[in-house]
């Protein structure tokens, strides 16, 4: 049988290690919280007339796999 030791609270690790947590929070949020305009960005250009092929079609299949979000923005009314 292993014996483990007892866990000794420590409030300065952990006051540490808290603030690690938030710091590597707060630099990731900018980064993730522009992602989703970044991405309906280039797909909306990809729906231009001015994208390359290759990226008009990469946007169409992308929006299709979402459930077309952007094409229900962007797309003629009237469905």
């Amino acid at each position: 049988m292993t014996y483990l030791p007892p866990r000794v609270p420590n409030p300065k690790r952990d006051a540490e290690r808290r603030a690690q947590l938030i710091s590597s929070i707060l630099r990731a949020l900018p980064m993730v919280l522009a992602i989703p305009p970044l991405l309906f960005g280039v797909m909306v250009y990809g729906y231009s007339d001015q994208a390359p092929a290759v990226l008009r079609e990469f946007t169409i299949a992308l929006d299709g796999l979402l459930g077309q979000p952007v094409w229900s923005i962007i797309g003629p009314g009237g469905k």
